[in-house]
């Protein structure tokens, strides 16, 4: 944060995006319950501190620290894709690391289990996945008359 504050000319604008607290939020629901049939609690846990995304109350909060705060605002804007299980699944692979402690035959029923989760989303429309955005932004102060 300190890194941005320093490089920022002091006429210059911001504009960064994070993926939010929210994201997913569907799948979430859904796989939860089973996440934490296979890891168990510490498991879980182990997995959701992975997880790294802010609220929009908590962006404010540490751009604050380093950046004016009448400067900057934080947005945060929600947007849900539509897609079918194997374009969701081919997403999925990025999460894989949250479950290296699993033995193959738990991974794989495990793994079973969420498709048939996500799949019972499944709607005309697709499988939904919604995407919470954070937009952080600075903007450079009101131009003065001169004197």
């Amino acid at each position: 944060m300190c890194e941005l504050a320093r490089v920022l000319r002091p006429d210059g604008e911001m504009d960064l995006f994070f993926i939010g607290r929210d994201n997913g939020r569907e799948f979430i629901q859904k796989t939860t319950p089973i996440f934490l049939k296979y890891l168990r609690p510490q498991g879980l846990l182990r997995t959701a501190q992975l997880r790294k995304q802010l609220t929009r109350e908590a962006a404010f909060k540490l751009f604050s620290k380093a950046f004016d705060p009448v400067r900057l605002s934080v947005e945060e804007t929600y947007e849900t894709y539509h897609d079918s299980l194997e374009g969701h699944w081919g997403w999925w692979v990025r999460i894989e690391g949250h479950f290296v402690q699993l033995p193959p035959a738990l991974k794989e029923a495990c793994d079973q289990e969420v498709k048939a989760a996500i799949r019972d989303l499944d709607s005309p429309r697709g499988i939904p996945y919604t995407i919470h955005r954070l937009h952080v932004r600075f903007r450079r102060s009101e131009q003065r008359p001169a004197a």
